[in-house]
């Protein structure tokens, strides 16, 4: 199975002539070690996508059109980028994600249906708060599925975060933008599966499951679109999607392969803080009073108990 750190098979694809620099560069990401790899591309991946949302609420198609073309152009560019640089071993490489590469793709399908339907149906601060519960639901599905036992903490920030996530949800029932949580909640429980499949299985090169798994969307919401035709403006700003929502998670795909998935998660609080800054500098859509507070008290549970597993694992590898 393919791997990044496996510089050799990748450079067989066709980069044997790579220039100096890149090759530089190469060598100074393989100098660091698996954890600096995860970080870098794990705040690299999120850094990328917090304009998303931004996007989203810039764009004036409806929103099964605008799920089509966010998933249809960042899946083609993705594809026909990884068949340029990886050309011998591509093919290889999609037909060698097995089982659980197929499961990540649905779990990515249902990530971004349900994103875009959160945002459609809510506050980008609401939407973006209930995605960060996700290095939360991460750990509870490492116990489900990984036989990880998790710690009191866990339980304790999970409990906490529910209380917060119910405070939101009662004002958001009151502004009848409940479904809108609903979705981001949802789209939570995807990306943290997403990522529990993927530390399940480290020795598979995902970034074909996510390809297949935008292109599967773009499959869906083809059934769903009520024009094929965008204006310019609305096309321009979807294009920056492929770098948002389809470069970005490649690095956030590879991340797992060097750290675990709360690791990964907690970088996704990045979007959840830049996230709304970007849409309320740009078009002035502020949060609620309770949706900050909530959000903040989320915030502090998720970063607490991401920074006490963290150091927990560090402390047990030392002692090994």
């Amino acid at each position: 199975m393919a791997q990044l750190d496996r510089a050799p098979d990748y450079e067989s694809g066709g980069r044997e002539f790579e220039s100096l620099p890149a090759r530089q560069k190469n060598i100074m990401f393989e100098k660091l070690s698996n954890k600096q790899k995860g970080t870098l591309l794990a705040f690299i991946g999120v850094m990328i996508i917090t304009p998303d949302a931004l996007i989203i609420r810039s764009v004036s198609v409806e929103t099964w059109d605008l799920l089509f073309y966010r998933s249809l152009l960042p899946g083609l560019a993705l594809l026909v980028g990884y068949f340029v640089f990886f050309n011998h071993r591509a093919l290889e490489d999609f037909m060698s994600i097995g089982v659980p590469g197929l499961i990540n793709a649905l779990l990515v399908l249902g990530a971004n249906v349900t994103f875009v339907m959160a945002l459609a149906n809510t506050d980008v601060a609401n939407a973006l708060i209930m995605i960060s519960l996700v290095p939360i639901i991460a750990a509870i599905f490492s116990f489900i599925f990984l036989n990880e036992k998790p710690e009191i903490i866990t339980w304790f920030c999970s409990f906490g975060c529910l209380l917060a996530v119910i405070f939101i949800f009662y004002e958001s029932y009151e502004l009848n933008k409940y479904l809108g949580d609903f979705y981001g909640l949802l789209c939570a429980i995807f990306v943290g599966a997403s990522l529990t499949v993927m530390r399940r299985s480290p020795e598979i090169n995902f970034v074909p499951s996510y390809i297949l798994g935008k292109l599967a969307t773009a499959v869906l919401s083809a059934f769903f679109v009520s024009t094929f035709v965008i204006g310019i403006h609305d096309l321009l700003l979807i294009s920056l999607m492929i770098i948002t929502v389809g470069v970005s998670f490649v690095f956030i795909s590879i991340a797992p392969q060097y750290i675990s998935s709360p690791e990964v998660g907690i970088f996704f609080l990045l979007e959840t803080s830049l996230g709304p800054l970007w849409v309320w500098l740009f078009i002035f859509e502020e949060p609620t009073q309770k949706t900050l507070i909530g959000g903040i008290l989320i915030i502090l549970l998720v970063f607490g108990h991401s920074y006490y597993m963290i150091k927990k694992e560090n402390i047990d590898k030392v002692a090994l």
